[in-house]
């Protein structure tokens, strides 16, 4: 029998191996949330005044132990704040009673529910909006997310709250930045 042809059922076997799906842990211990993910998000809020765009950037942090924080910095652009005109604002928002709910028998998808409370801290008119207001305080928000990545370090979250079209992606951060927060 020629060389070639002992090889062939080898490269076949090699060749079916590389092309099966990898087989995924059964407890999904690699699509657990944890640790330290900043992130990016935006889209647009529909208030009764109308759509007002927005934009957030800051960090969510896992625990081992289920809890969780997250602090960011939200931007509204309102084209008609309460009936007085366009204003910007930026606010600090922080994240409250966070609870991450996976999907059972596949964790790398779940919902986040958090309650949100919103601080003006710059303003294009300190008149109407000063710095210091309290926005919105314990509002119900709640995210779709999906996990991904090679190393499962890719939050995907889209905006389940009523009235909120918006989405995001979070990355999670080198243990170097985790130890700054």
């Amino acid at each position: 029998m020629p060389k070639s042809t002992r090889l062939l059922p080898l490269i076949c076997a090699a060749a079916l191996a590389a092309s099966a799906p990898a087989q995924a842990d059964p407890d999904h211990h690699a699509c657990r949330l944890k640790g330290s993910y900043g992130y990016v998000y935006d889209g647009t809020s529909y208030t009764p005044s109308g759509p007002v765009a927005l934009s957030e950037t800051g960090f969510f942090a896992f625990a081992h132990d289920g809890s969780a924080s997250s602090e960011g910095t939200l931007t509204f652009q309102f084209t008609d704040f309460g009936g007085t005109g366009p204003i910007w604002l930026t606010l600090k928002e922080v994240l409250s009673n966070i609870t991450v709910t996976p999907e059972p028998g596949n964790p790398c998808h779940g919902a986040i529910s958090f309650q949100a409370t919103a601080t003006v801290t710059k303003t294009s008119d300190p008149s109407r909006a000063p710095a210091g207001l309290v926005l919105f305080t314990n509002s119900p928000r709640s995210l779709a997310y999906t996990i991904s990545g090679k190393r499962n370090d890719i939050i995907t979250v889209i905006s389940t709250s009523p009235g909120t079209i918006a989405s995001g992606t979070a990355y999670k951060q080198s243990r170097q930045a985790q130890r700054r927060h």
